[in-house]
């Protein structure tokens, strides 16, 4: 449940340290600089300089060195040398400063020995003078080499600036993380993957803050806001900062003045603003403070809060009625621009709801329009029903929109076919038509009531221009219905009315697919790729130009590295514009590159987010081949409970979901890896049966049923190559390589068609085929080769990912695994070094490296050097 405290226990305790390799590094490397005495970390606030301190300190310890900390506070700084207190020998008096100073470096030597010294100071910047002296002293006379962590911003004693002004030490400029290093922290500290739509918060709202970074986690799951299910943290609710980060964010707005914290409150409720709106609510020496107390940001057009805490900080301490009399102020402000548009008219119509206050229809309904298009269609169904959907035109479009982007077709019908008794004479009758067919074509699937309808709207008018209209968008949705035999060519008559753009991307898509099915993978595919759609989609044209560009690249083999690319670019798209439809079909598609690739933890993870966005809006069924794929992950890590609940549950979603002609693909390859968990004879008889069903009409995606029935161990290899003299696909004609060598059990064919595995992406079937190379060398007394075989395997392999590596039934696995050192042997000689630099580096004699040696390169059936 949210918030209950099995969530809340998963937040980790310590959490680690991301993106500052770089950083540790040349740490380390000072310490290894004979000329350098130490390195002064400078940072703001929050972005984990004493972090990072901590973690050199422990590596420093690792490495021999004798380490301490030292924590500078305000407290501390009114005593003289009580920060750096353990340092100092009891027997010293402390007003002969010289003294003392000397006898410290002289103890630090004694207690170290022949170690190095490593004095850590943490916040330097609040060291009283004399403390700050020491830890100058200690570096300028080589008795310890400082690392010292600086506040940015802050007065620091020139003790400490002496540090790196006179090149004592060396100077870090600690940078906020990379968004990059941001999402990677907090699935480190969670343990499991984590939702785009919660990682593109964090990144956002933190800014690379550290601290913020993990009060805001912290806050999310505390409210059940981001809850655990098995592998993957969703959100579940609309995040918020935490109470103790709106504390900590609401000390930099201790003290402000009434006009300061007027400004930053109008920002906080109606970022951004114009500077002359700003100025004119306020004043230019408001502002001005405002900015030099870093609060706000401004550039030549516009202001806003200078980061994105303070105004959940501020919005959080307002009262009711100010925050209703500054959402006033802002609505004046607002509807008074001159250039009035989409985005005002959606902050308008918010700020009103907001305040209580009453809106115009025509407010109401450009807000609805804008919402829909920012992805809020709760907010865009609020507007048009105030706009009236019930008697308007087009408030019903925009409710029955916002239906639609939730999944919730029937509602959308219902609120369309309220107002068709408006339709007729309507200048916008054309589009409600439009909106109604591909509402009933592609989310209800009722195409059995498209003629119904069209036979309505034929007697709206009698204009010959309408019936024109009627007809050719008649032709239109029959050509959609009859599939891939559609008969209307897209690029017909392109200035005719009948036909929508949408509809025309919708046929091209059909022509591409029909292409694809019928075997012309090479020329579905560069269509596909031409006719990649942009965040955010359109319409459900777009959606289904995604969809054939997952499945065809896929299918084919064709350019994967770009489609990861591509499809990762969207789904952060995705998120960001809360388009549901393109972050499910991009997260899908990301998971099935993983699949194929054998990464099954990747693919889980993506498979996860993928059911997340389909959840809230899938206009194609997809969600039936999410749950495909489920099986097949479950099935390959050799979970087979988890693999016949996967099944079950895809068996139930079919049942209230009829799947697409394409889909019956997916469902049967399901059934036959469920079954191959309990009987992999019969599972390959009957993937085989399947594809042989499917062959004559979807000759683009038989062939996968073809080759899991070979996998499976069936006689596949003649379909395979029928399918494969049928077909322009890289992909099918790799399955057939493998197929046609397993027969004959050629084992320099079978590496062959593993390395053409591998150069596509495909990695799960590149293993597989090396592994059928090793299995047939050994048939043939073929050791070495035998070994050579299997080791590439296992070099193609991906640890850690649930999969394993097949048997090889006559070949020993220890016979074939390296040792940790012989494969640390082997990289240093594959990279060009010879045994005795090998032996240098690694500090072996060179017998034992010769010894190694031998022995992996047997294990890899090598008998050359030159061949690793």
């Amino acid at each position: 449940m949210p918030g209950d405290q099995g969530n809340a226990s998963a937040l980790p305790g310590a959490w680690p340290l991301v993106g500052r390799d770089r950083e540790l590094e040349a740490i380390a490397s000072a310490r290894a600089c004979p000329g350098c005495h130490g390195v002064v970390v400078v940072a703001e606030a929050g972005v984990g300089k004493s972090r990072l301190a901590r973690e050199a300190q422990d590596a420093a310890q690792r490495e021999g060195a004798f380490v301490d900390w030292v924590q500078a506070t305000r407290s501390a700084a009114t005593v003289p040398l009580a920060a750096v207190a353990d340092l100092v020998p009891d027997a010293v008096r402390s007003d002969d400063i010289v003294a003392l100073m000397r006898r410290c470096g002289e103890e630090l030597r004694a207690r170290s020995g022949s170690r190095q010294v490593v004095i850590v100071v943490d916040d330097a910047q609040l060291l009283d003078p004399v403390s700050a002296a020491l830890v100058l002293h200690l570096a300028t006379s080589g008795s310890a080499f400082v690392l010292a962590t600086v506040r940015a911003g802050e007065p620091c004693p020139d003790a400490i600036v002496s540090l790196w002004k006179d090149d004592t030490a060396r100077r870090m400029e600690l940078a906020y993380l990379s968004d990059d290093a941001v999402r990677a922290l907090v699935e480190a500290a969670l343990g499991d993957p984590v939702e785009e739509a919660a990682l593109d918060w964090v990144t956002e709202v933190s800014r690379g803050n550290v601290l913020y970074v993990r009060e805001l986690v912290r806050g999310a799951i505390e409210t059940g806001a981001l809850v655990q299910s098995p592998g993957f943290w969703r959100l579940e609710g609309r995040p918020t900062a935490s109470p103790s980060l709106v504390d900590l964010i609401g000390q930099r707005m201790v003290g402000l003045t009434a006009d300061h914290r007027h400004a930053v409150e109008l920002l906080a409720l109606g970022e951004p603003l114009a500077l002359a709106e700003v100025q004119a609510l306020t004043s230019e020496e408001t502002l001005l403070a405002a900015e030099s107390h870093g609060l706000i940001a401004t550039n030549r057009e516009e202001v806003r809060l200078a980061h994105p805490l303070y105004g959940e900080a501020l919005r959080v301490r307002l009262r009711p009625l100010r925050a209703r009399s500054l959402r006033l102020q802002l609505v004046e402000v607002l509807e008074r621009r001159a250039a009035f548009g989409p985005d005002d008219a959606l902050r308008a119509a918010r700020l009103r709801l907001d305040a209580g206050a009453a809106m115009s229809a025509e407010l109401a309904i450009h807000g609805a329009r804008a919402a829909n298009r920012a992805g809020d269609p709760d907010l865009g169904a609020e507007l048009a029903s105030l706009a009236g959907a019930g008697t308007d035109l087009v408030a019903a479009m925009l409710l029955a929109q916002s239906h639609t982007m939730r999944n919730r077709y029937e509602e959308a019908e219902v609120a369309l076919a309220a107002v068709e008794a408006l339709a007729p004479g309507d200048s916008s009758a054309r589009d409600y038509l439009r909106q109604r067919l591909s509402l009933n074509h592609w989310g209800l699937r009722r195409t059995s009531d498209i003629g119904a309808l069209l036979d309505r709207a034929d007697r709206w008018s009698q204009d010959a221009g309408w019936r024109r209209f009627i007809s050719r968008i008649g032709l239109t949705y029959a050509a959609l219905r009859d599939g891939f035999d559609a008969p209307l060519d897209p690029a017909d008559s392109p200035g005719d009315p009948g036909v929508s753009d949408e509809a025309r991307r919708a046929l091209a898509t059909m022509r591409t697919l029909s292409a694809f099915m019928s075997g012309q993978g090479d020329t579905a595919a560069a269509a596909a790729f031409a006719a990649r759609p942009v965040v955010p989609l359109r319409d459900f044209a777009d959606v289904g130009a995604l969809a054939s560009l997952s499945l065809i690249a896929l299918e084919t083999g064709h350019r994967w590295d770009e489609v990861e690319r591509y499809m990762s670019g969207v789904v952060r798209d995705a998120v960001r514009v809360h388009d549901h439809a393109a972050g499910g079909l991009s997260a899908f598609t990301l998971a099935r590159l993983h699949f194929f690739r054998a990464r099954y933890r990747d693919a889980s993870r993506w498979l996860a987010e993928a059911e997340v966005h389909f959840e809230q809006q899938d206009p194609l069924n997809v969600m039936l081949s999410v749950r495909a794929l489920g099986v097949g992950i479950a099935c390959f890590i050799g979970d087979f409970d988890g693999a016949m609940a996967a099944l079950e549950r895809m068996r139930a979603f079919c049942e209230r979901h009829q799947p697409l002609p394409v889909q019956r693909v997916p469902v049967r390859r399901a059934e036959g890896w469920a079954l191959r968990v309990r009987d992999t004879a019969d599972a390959g008889r009957q993937l085989l049966e399947d594809a042989a069903s499917m062959e004559d009409e979807m000759l683009g995606l038989a062939p996968q049923l073809a080759y899991d029935a070979l996998r499976a161990g069936a006689p596949a290899a003649p379909h395979l190559e029928r399918m494969a003299a049928r077909c322009q696909s890289r992909l099918v004609t790799a399955y057939a390589r493998h197929g046609s060598a397993k027969a004959v059990g050629d084992g320099g064919a079978l590496m062959e068609a593993a390395e053409e595995m591998a150069a596509i992406g495909a990695l799960r079937y590149a293993v597989e085929a090396a592994a059928d190379a090793a299995a047939a060398f050994l048939s043939e007394g073929r050791q070495d080769s035998a070994r050579r075989a299997a080791a590439r395997a296992r070099q193609l392999h991906v640890p850690d990912q649930g999969g394993e590596l097949p048997a090889i039934d006559g070949l020993d696995a220890t016979a074939v695994d390296l040792t940790r050192r012989e494969a640390q042997l082997v990289e240093l000689a594959r990279a060009g070094l010879s045994n005795a630099e090998i032996a240098d580096r690694l500090v072996l004699s060179v017998r034992t490296v010769e010894t190694h040696l031998y022995r992996g390169m047997q294990k890899l059936g090598i008998s050359n050097r030159r061949d690793l």
